[in-house]
């Protein structure tokens, strides 16, 4: 079994919105641990958010296997254009959204997990494929990768840990640092269109800049992964032993180390 845990970074695709349309924003309501939807912020809605980045990290389930959990493998991807022709924009956008769709076109599908996927990653996921002709038949096959309350299919562990919104909802970055991860580094979601803007004005930088987006993006990717492993431990799907065995799974990959620099040895039980 895989659990595929996913992220991505957008910018406002201002071909299919304006600036100044009724845009929306979550802000602490009159009942405590409650939230409302305030108009104001200027975030565009799913439909309008091109991808530029995307990643997701899999981590394998075998009940058979010591620890049960393990990293089993990564991807990570930033693809954007500076030279404003829409087409070439396009084009990058839909590499990233293509490779997700073969990635999901397996036997069983993969079980998603993501940080407050439910209302933005799934949303913006399905409408950006939407609009490049893109199927995404698994998402409305099953039930349960839709429903709220159940884990299976998708388990946003954001709404989870919040008790689906009995308290107030919580942040990736405050969430990891409880966990002893390091959270937010040197980069956040709000600084990613600064980010292009700066590629834009920058192109000879636009590579280097787009890496340190990428990065970022798995970064979240790979706290997100250990959130889920602690989760996992703290419901009893697994002891303190086959935790810290897991764990041993990704601070042994590569691909991991080289991402994020972590002090494993707070992570463990």
């Amino acid at each position: 079994m895989i659990f595929r845990v996913l992220d991505l970074e957008s910018i406002a695709d201002e071909s299919v919105w304006t600036h100044g349309e009724p845009t929306y924003k979550m802000v602490p309501a009159e009942v405590p641990g409650m939230i409302d939807l305030r108009a104001g912020d200027p975030v565009p809605p799913p439909y309008a958010c091109r991808v530029v980045a995307l990643s997701w990290v899999d981590v394998g389930m075998d009940p058979a296997r010591l620890g049960r959990y393990y990293f089993d493998r990564c991807y990570s991807e930033c693809l954007w254009d500076v030279s404003g022709s829409p087409g070439r924009a396009d084009a990058a956008e839909y590499k990233m959204l293509a490779a997700f769709a073969a990635a999901m076109a397996m036997t069983p599908v993969p079980t998603l997990v993501t940080w407050n996927g439910r209302t933005f990653d799934l949303p913006v996921l399905s409408m950006r494929s939407f609009k490049h002709r893109i199927p995404f038949a698994w998402y409305y096959a099953e039930r349960n990768v839709r429903y709220r309350y159940s884990d299976e299919g998708h388990l946003d562990l954001m709404d989870s840990l919040s008790d689906y919104g009995a308290c107030r909802f919580m942040r990736l970055s405050d969430v990891a640092r409880l966990c002893g991860l390091p959270g937010k580094t040197d980069m956040s979601g709000d600084k990613v269109a600064d980010q292009y803007a700066l590629a834009c004005r920058e192109p000879a930088r636009s590579d280097e800049i787009a890496d340190r987006v990428r990065r970022y993006c798995l970064q979240d990717s790979l706290q997100t992964a250990i959130i889920f492993l602690r989760r996992c431990f703290h419901l009893g799907k697994v002891d303190a032993e086959g935790h810290n065995i897991a764990l041993g799974t990704f601070r042994a990959s590569p691909s991991v180390t080289e991402a994020i620099d972590l002090d494993w040895d707070r992570l463990l039980l």
